[in-house]
């Protein structure tokens, strides 16, 4: 039996990790910090300690310098993993309101940019894209839908004082723009049964114009598949959600992989 929770029955370690979140960016941006907004399965009612990932949205006023980006991500680095993985993005308050497609970061956190981070802290010399620029990101555009849609505040201003809705066209574009390029391998091994079941949720939201859970739009996905690929999204939940350990085929994932595709692309 898989235990997703939400907000209000997280345990109490995943609460303690993302208020110390909260606080590593008040000590480095003091005032201008506008808000840290939670979205991801937390909001959506399907967390689990085992597999899920704490995903955090922050508004800050201007753009951040690289001695304030690296320090923050030192300190994130210190508290990642204890217990769950951190992947967070920053955007200025001037990017996100007006909306403009596709959002633009100021900083960047994830489990794949970690060892960058690291090797960046240890030699200033290293280039490290995400530290060295901005960048639109597609992603925020599908953060900023959910926190509209039932983002939590962490600390900081109102959703609706700092956000606006991005709309359904907006929305569709960010994620299925590149669809015909994705990679159920992409970010390593462990992410494989994550990205299987967020193509099925590209396609949940074609058909039913909501944001689903990865566990929704995993059983979103099992009922929709030819019956010969059903085996496939069954197992990436029993994968992502109970750390069972399959060997799916590769044979089969590309047939599942261009299913989705072309049902997205109609």
């Amino acid at each position: 039996m898989v235990n997703l929770v939400g907000f209000d029955n997280l345990p109490s370690e995943v609460i303690a990790q993302m208020n110390k979140v909260v606080n590593i960016w008040k000590k480095h941006l003091d005032g201008r910090l506008i808000g840290v907004y939670l979205h991801g399965s937390i909001v959506l009612n399907a967390f689990t300690a085992e597999s899920s990932d704490i995903d955090l949205l922050i508004v800050v006023e201007d753009s951040l310098d690289i001695p304030i980006k690296l320090a923050i991500a030192k300190d994130i680095i210190e508290i990642d993993g204890k217990p769950c993985p951190l992947e967070m993005s920053a955007v200025r308050l001037s990017d996100v309101n007006p909306w403009k497609t596709p959002g633009k970061c100021v900083f960047h956190y994830s489990d794949y940019w970690k060892g960058r981070y690291i090797e960046r802290l240890s030699n200033p010399s290293k280039e490290c894209y995400i530290v060295d620029n901005e960048f639109p990101d597609a992603d925020v555009t599908t953060y900023i839908k959910l926190i509209y849609q039932q983002g939590i505040v962490l600390y900081g201003r109102e959703i609706r004082e700092v956000f606006c809705d991005v709309s359904d066209e907006d929305f569709w574009k960010a994620i299925s723009g590149n669809i015909d390029n994705y990679d159920f391998h992409n970010y390593g091994p462990r992410y494989l049964a994550s990205n299987i079941l967020i193509l099925g949720r590209v396609l949940s939201f074609k058909e039913t114009k909501r944001i689903l859970s990865k566990y929704d739009g995993g059983l979103w996905m099992i009922s929709r598949v030819p019956d010969e690929l059903k085996y496939l999204p069954e197992l990436a939940m029993k994968i992502w959600y109970e750390g069972k350990q399959y060997k799916l085929p590769e044979e089969d994932l590309e047939k599942l992989r261009r299913y989705l595709i072309n049902e997205i692309k109609k």
